[in-house]
């Protein structure tokens, strides 16, 4: 018999097992020592669902043009953390601009009120490891046919307590 084809079989089986205890070691150290910092993905994931709260279909509901409007009533959303860690303070900050077409802020209901623990929005264009973490997206939206620019700023705290 030709059992030269049968090892052959075996080593492609062999070399299959070995990627994968490859891939599995090589994913483990990316895991382990990779970074775990996300509250910047927390916060482009907070920009979004404020983004999709607001718009339907690109356009802007309606209600955001009531004075006075409330961003966590109307999105439904609770801001705070009731770990152990922060014990139900706020880690959250969102501020909304509405602009018309040629980037003029709009008076009255252009600026939503910032919703949250405010001062997070101050530290956005700073870089450290102790600072709120920020996400601002822009998107044009149409209400009643008239273009608008809609700019979602959020904020995500969660730092380290000295």
């Amino acid at each position: 018999m030709n059992k030269k084809a049968g090892e052959r079989v075996l080593s492609i089986y062999l070399f299959i097992i070995y990627i994968i205890v490859a891939i599995g070691i090589v994913s483990g150290v990316l895991l382990f020592y990779g970074p775990s910092d996300i509250r910047e993905t927390e916060a482009s994931v907070l920009t979004d669902k404020v983004i999709d709260c607001l718009v339907d279909g690109g356009e802007l509901e309606k209600e955001i043009f009531n004075n006075p409007f409330d961003l966590m009533s109307f999105c439904d959303f609770d801001f705070k953390d009731n770990t152990l860690k922060y014990q139900g303070e706020e880690q959250y900050a969102v501020q909304v601009e509405l602009y018309d077409f040629e980037k003029n802020l709009l008076r009255g209901s252009g600026k939503i009120p910032i919703v949250g623990k405010k001062d997070y929005l101050e530290f956005c264009d700073l870089g450290g490891k102790n600072l709120p973490k920020c996400n601002e997206k822009s998107i044009y939206v149409l209400f009643h046919r008239q273009k608008y620019l809609l700019k979602v700023k959020s904020a995500v705290g969660k730092v380290e307590k000295n």
